[in-house]
């Protein structure tokens, strides 16, 4: 008889690249690796940790490091731009975590992404990293950014 059932959250993105002189989409799906930090840190918050707004997710970082994200992560590997969540849902057993990139943030090769929260500011590595994925997209000064995120917990 197993005496403790696993809750697996499992993670996708959808990054919606919007050119803005040319009006066209493109959408990229990714996976994602929840860390072993993010679900330490959801375990505290349910046996009722609340300092440091554990287990809240609060922002959303894009980085150029190309290394492939590891259960051991605490950051990105170089971060470049972080923004907070504008758009937090639940329905069932997701949630959902959406952010916009203007044309002027996030400029480059982007590599990977990150959700970050806990004591998270907007200062780059703050807090904690709940997700991390590898993703492979040049952004343009014509491109806005989309990135909604959903985990699935269970």
């Amino acid at each position: 008889m197993n005496l403790i059932d696993s809750i697996v959250p499992k993670g996708k993105i959808k990054l919606d690249f919007h050119n803005v002189v040319t009006d066209e989409h493109e959408i990229i799906f990714v996976d994602n690796l929840v860390t072993t930090v993010g679900k330490e840190s959801i375990a505290d918050h349910l046996k009722g940790t609340t300092s440091n707004n554990k287990g809240i997710i609060t922002y959303c970082a894009l980085g150029t490091d190309d290394t492939a994200p590891a259960l051991g992560d605490t950051a990105l590997g170089t971060e470049i731009e972080r923004k907070e969540i504008s758009v937090r849902s639940v329905s069932n057993n997701i949630a959902s975590f959406q952010t916009f990139f203007t044309t002027s943030e996030a400029i480059g090769s982007l590599k990977e992404a990150g959700l970050f929260g806990d004591d998270a500011s907007d200062t780059a590595d703050s807090g904690t990293l709940f997700c991390h994925a590898a993703i492979d997209r040049e952004k343009s000064s014509n491109d806005t950014l989309t990135l909604t995120w959903t985990v699935a917990i269970g």
